[in-house]
């Protein structure tokens, strides 16, 4: 028989309806985020993470319709999304010049 795993959530919508929190892999594809104990959610989130227990089944089930189908067990450490970094911003030729150019 399977134990339950630790499943971070987040608040969604209504203070009452919790949402699964997916993560991504350096490489970008979409994980669901699963722990094995209480110890190491705490490690990786933070004291503050809200959590359910459910079976790897079930987790597997609310992911699919995300197309998930890879569980992050344990990861080290669990943060917000940054996303893609913003371009640098263009520098214009007229102010370079003004610069060390004398």
């Amino acid at each position: 028989m399977s134990v339950p795993l630790f499943v971070p959530t987040r608040v969604a919508g209504a203070a009452d309806v919790a949402a699964l929190q997916f993560g991504r892999r350096p490489d970008g594809v979409r994980v669901g985020i699963a722990f094995s104990s209480m110890e190491l959610l705490r490690a990786a989130t933070g004291p503050r993470q809200e959590w359910i227990r459910m079976h790897e089944s079930v987790l597997r089930e609310l992911l699919a319709p995300s197309g998930i189908s890879i569980i992050q067990l344990d990861p080290v450490l669990v943060g917000p999304d940054v996303g893609t970094p913003a371009p640098a911003p263009a520098v214009r030729d007229s102010v370079l010049a003004g610069h060390g150019g004398r």
